[in-house]
């Protein structure tokens, strides 16, 4: 999905919000939303004809007024509006914010979230000020032209060889309209309530039982499933950094040596052999 199809998906569910307000007659036109949420109804008018972006503080502000709720307008999860009777409340509901940002080079910013800063992205809301704080990345756009990224440093061993820890994975946000189209064998990174962020292969198995099934590269580490209730989020993964260059394992040296050995008798056996023939 390209970035402008992502943000105008985003719009779309924005409006589809404001449908339901006028369905429920807790407003009357958009021009009353735009005014109830302390925006000029131009502004509302240029992102109901994508023109621009709903923008955090706008979101903020639904969220508070109407009780929309800002992960189904980002992502498609979950309702579109905050369930109060099921105790949840706007500090409860889990964001994901747009700041990926374009240079007028065309480079794009990717904000980089390491290991600390990943734990601290399941503890609730994230704010524009948390993603400021992190380091970022400049690709150039064609790089990441498929929506919003995150770069995402590898932690742990249950990748390698593919992905090694402190590696650095760029991912592109999904819309969760797109999970049950997920080819199976791909590297994603999962966010669930209860795992938090891991990077995984997947099988897809919401079509059939309504879960997806998270893989290790590295056999030590058990497979396990996810639900679909449970799926916060889901990055597919678009590149792959590291540092470094790893050393070839010993068992390659080994073979190396005893192939260079075997050229080299062959070669002493081709010399003994011109040696011995008649002249």
């Amino acid at each position: 999905m390209a970035d402008n199809q992502y943000k105008n998906l985003v719009n779309e569910r924005f409006f589809e919000c404001i449908h339901m307000l006028k369905s429920r007659k807790e407003i009357n036109s958009d021009r009353e939303f735009a005014l109830a949420i302390g925006i000029s109804p131009s502004n509302l008018g240029d992102i109901k004809a994508n023109r621009r972006s709903v923008t955090i503080e706008i979101l903020n502000r639904a969220l508070d007024k109407f009780k929309i709720n800002s992960a189904y307008i980002i992502s498609g999860l979950g309702q579109p509006f905050v369930n109060q009777k099921s105790g949840d409340s706007p500090s409860k509901v889990r964001e994901v914010i747009m700041v990926a940002t374009q240079d007028t080079q065309g480079n794009t910013t990717v904000p980089l979230i390491n290991h600390k800063a990943a734990a601290n992205f399941m503890t609730g809301y994230q704010t524009q000020e948390f993603f400021e704080e992190r380091e970022s990345l400049q690709l150039p756009d064609y790089m990441i032209r498929n929506g919003q990224c995150y770069g995402v440093q590898v932690s742990g061993d249950s990748m390698e060889p593919t992905l090694m820890e402190d590696d650095w994975v760029v991912c592109r946000l999904l819309d969760n309209s797109a999970y049950r189209n997920i080819t199976d064998g791909g590297v994603y990174v999962i966010v669930s309530q209860d795992r938090g962020i891991q990077i995984k292969r997947i099988r897809n198995r919401l079509h059939q039982y309504g879960y997806i099934r998270c893989l290790s590269d590295n056999p030590k580490h058990e497979p396990f499933d996810i639900p679909e209730a449970e799926l916060l989020q889901i990055w597919k993964v678009e590149w792959h950094l590291r540092s470094y260059l790893p050393e070839p394992k010993p068992e390659i040296d080994d073979i190396q040596d005893k192939l260079d050995q075997m050229t080299e008798l062959l070669r002493l056996q081709n010399r003994v052999d011109n040696n011995l023939s008649p002249n």
